[in-house]
């Protein structure tokens, strides 16, 4: 989704018990916008993961309105449907 102003991106990520919370990274170009979901996961031996998932949203600002641009999935290279808000 897309704010109101045009320039904060929102998508809901999946994570688990030993990952920390999702960040949303955009790349831009003056047709397309490239989101990237990063989420990083906490290992070791002392480490104890709970056995969960979260679904939450990750938020990305960009520098430019996003306007007319495409948005796509940077890992899978699918052009993603954007709703307004």
């Amino acid at each position: 989704m897309v704010s109101g102003d045009g320039r904060t991106l929102t998508v809901m990520a999946e994570s688990g018990g030993c990952d920390g919370l999702p960040r949303l990274r955009a790349s831009e170009t003056s047709k397309t916008v490239f989101l990237t979901v990063r989420v990083v996961t906490r290992t070791g031996p002392d480490i104890a993961c709970p056995a969960d998932a979260r679904i939450g949203p990750a938020r990305a600002t960009l520098h430019t309105v996003l306007g007319s641009r495409t948005v796509t999935d940077e890992t899978t290279g699918r052009r993603l449907v954007v709703r307004r808000g």
